[in-house]
């Protein structure tokens, strides 16, 4: 009898410590560009809240957060379940980070940044969210090559993903873009002599290169070969309903993980729904890694 008692408490002892090696926490990501801060419009302002609430992301980083300060955004991220917030800055074009969990160590960098980014480490993952410069993929390098700077002194047996707008074309999507965006990307720069983003007269990959080149990958394809545009959406740059936009589809919203990171993710898509086509006019990225539990 107790040789089957001392063999009982050895198998639940066992299964515990099973149980407990496998436990795995799943932290759910959202990426988005907000368009000039919702535009301060309450009515879009209440169904950007209705749409993160439905997807009750655990991080949500955002770009154009126009107009809003430390205290709004607080106020904004408590509407959704969010006590942690910060905002790079409080002009111009700032970046933003939210988290149902604290926000440590964090930066926030203006310096040689067209806008700016933030870092943090939240539920473990080192996050970056950044807007890069949307006239000049020369300054575009640099600025990755400044986030990468910080990135590359992290431990990389941790989980490092930077997001956001890049303003960039991932040279995995080249089969997708044509002779007629070319052309309309080479008569903007005729007509707008600050504006550079061709390379040599050509689409440019060189920033997200960078990225593949220290070792990141696009977690979006990370898990499918198909093309995903992330804007434009049904909303134009004047916020009216737009369906015959001359935008020609294109993705330079991202988010790119690490070695580490990539193990880890279980999903990446591009959300394309009622909400998300009129929220702004680029639509959000949308991540899940799952993490074993420490």
């Amino acid at each position: 009898m107790k040789n089957t008692i001392d063999k009982y408490i050895i198998f639940i002892a066992l299964s515990f410590l099973c149980v407990t090696a496998n436990a795995q926490k799943t932290v759910k990501i959202l990426s988005y560009n907000v368009l000039y801060g919702l535009k301060q419009d309450s009515a879009n302002i209440e169904l950007y809240k209705s749409f993160v609430r439905d997807i009750d992301p655990d991080i949500v980083a955002t770009q154009e957060m126009n107009d809003w300060t430390q205290e709004t955004l607080e106020k904004l991220a408590e509407s959704y379940g969010h006590p942690y917030a910060l905002q790079s800055k409080e002009e111009g074009f700032p970046v933003a980070l939210t988290s149902k969990k604290p926000l440590v160590n964090f930066r926030k960098v203006t310096e040689n940044m067209w806008h700016s980014y933030i870092y943090a480490k939240v539920e473990g993952i080192h996050v970056f969210v950044i807007h890069f410069s949307p006239f000049d993929y020369k300054k575009r390098v640099k600025e990755v090559e400044n986030v990468l700077a910080q990135a590359q002194s992290l431990p990389n047996n941790e989980p490092i993903v930077i997001m956001g707008d890049f303003n960039s074309l991932a040279e995995s999507d080249d089969g997708h873009y044509g002779e007629e965006m070319l052309q309309g990307m080479v008569k903007t720069e005729e007509t707008r002599d600050h504006v550079r983003n061709l390379n040599n007269g050509y689409f440019d990959y060189s920033v997200l290169n960078t990225l593949k080149e220290a070792g990141f990958s696009d977690s979006y394809k990370l898990l499918t070969d198909e093309f995903e545009s992330s804007l434009p959406t049904h909303k134009d740059g004047d916020g009216k309903i737009n369906k015959e936009t001359k935008v020609i589809p294109r993705r330079i919203d991202f988010l790119w993980s690490n070695p580490t990171a990539s193990e880890y993710i279980t999903k990446s898509e591009i959300i394309k729904n009622d909400k998300t086509n009129i929220i702004s006019d680029h639509y959000p990225v949308y991540v899940e890694l799952t993490l074993p539990e420490k």
